[in-house]
């Protein structure tokens, strides 16, 4: 076992501290913050409407559009569910799940695409990008974009532009790449080094992007990125035009504490099970950021059978606004400010879809 942990210093001395003529572009373009729980402006408590449905098994996200509610589910013989938000009221089951021509190995992430009827799965088993309609008359996929280079190592994917997406990025010195819809690379946001003399090895990047991982979610303009580490507490707010990056973390306040295992001849970061966990889901709207934060190690949340009671609200800056105390413990949402809606995924024995109006 050999612990990484200088790389991870080189990699944040790079950014913060370079000495060569990009020094100020670099420094400029990234800036880190912390916060407490005592520098939100609010703390309010607020109660749901949990609705179940047998046919939804291990429901993972959901999504709003045009006042339906999509789900997926992560065991269900199909993925895809369509809810009617205002009855809560089952009204499509689609997406089978497999690996035939019609099917989609896995539902792991959804994106509301370009479309004002339709939208996109990201299946990460078979990576491949899918469009579906949320139209009744339509249950098959509409399109799909398959990742066949393996060059392109993409654990997310969401469109920025009506020709151009995004992927958090598994191997390589990029953090983030824009593509076009033929897989072309556009432009790289975030890299681990600045310093094209010290580039980080595929080896480095691998475990930067494991221990750096976790849940993205784009502003509906679509400028701004937001992405939230589930191993520590920080997200980063990234300006998609400009490309700076800021950081904010709290309020656990912890050293990342891992080693690196070998997995045959290929290195991986193991984290300490002790370590309380950061972020399990995100949602951006227009003007803000809403953060499910965990806060508790693994085996806190198996006996207290509770990952997350806790919405953290932040603006586009990175202001501490609400922190929002639940009754229910909940693992995914999805915001609907309008209508002062939050839609989450619960935590518990038989999951369903908890409501609570705020």
């Amino acid at each position: 076992m050999k612990n990484i942990k200088p790389l991870i210093i080189l990699y944040w001395i790079t950014i913060c501290l370079s000495c060569n003529s990009k020094e100020s572009e670099i420094i400029s373009n990234f800036e880190e913050f912390r916060f407490n729980l005592a520098d939100f402006k609010k703390t309010i408590p607020l109660k749901s409407k949990v609705f179940r449905f047998d046919s939804i098994l291990s429901p993972h996200q959901l999504l709003i559009k045009n006042n339906k509610l999509i789900v997926s589910s992560l065991t269900s013989n199909n993925g895809l569910f369509i809810l009617d938000r205002k009855l809560m009221k089952l009204e499509r089951t689609f997406g089978k799940i497999g690996f035939g021509p019609d099917e989609i190995p896995d539902v792991w992430q959804l994106d509301p695409g370009m479309d004002s009827d339709s939208f996109w799965v990201y299946s990460f088993n078979g990576k491949e990008f899918v469009k579906f309609s949320i139209l009744p008359e339509n249950n098959d996929y509409l399109k799909k974009l398959k990742l066949r280079d393996e060059s392109i190592q993409s654990l997310t994917m969401n469109w920025v532009k009506e020709d151009e997406w995004i992927g958090y990025q598994n191997l390589g010195d990029s953090r983030f790449v824009i593509f076009d819809s033929e897989y072309k690379k556009l432009k790289s946001i975030g890299n681990w080094s600045n310093d094209k003399e010290n580039i980080v090895s595929v080896e480095g990047s691998f475990i930067l992007s494991q221990l750096n991982q976790g849940t993205v979610s784009l502003s509906p303009n679509k400028k701004v990125l937001v992405q939230a580490q589930v191993m520590t507490d920080s997200f980063e707010i990234i300006n998609l035009e400009t490309g700076k990056i800021t950081k904010i973390s709290g309020p656990i306040k912890q050293e990342l504490d891992y080693t690196i295992e070998l997995d045959g001849n290929s290195p991986f970061p193991l984290v300490n099970p002790d370590m309380k966990a950061g972020y399990n889901h995100l949602f951006i709207t227009e003007n803000n950021i809403y953060l499910v934060f965990v806060g508790r190690n693994e085996k806190e949340i198996m006996n207290t059978g509770i990952i997350s009671k806790d919405i953290f609200v932040f603006d586009h800056s990175g202001t501490p606004l609400i922190h929002y105390q639940l009754d229910k413990s909940i693992k995914s949402i999805s915001i609907d400010e309008r209508s002062k809606e939050i839609y989450a995924i619960t935590f518990e024995k038989e999951p369903g879809i908890a409501v609570f109006e705020f």
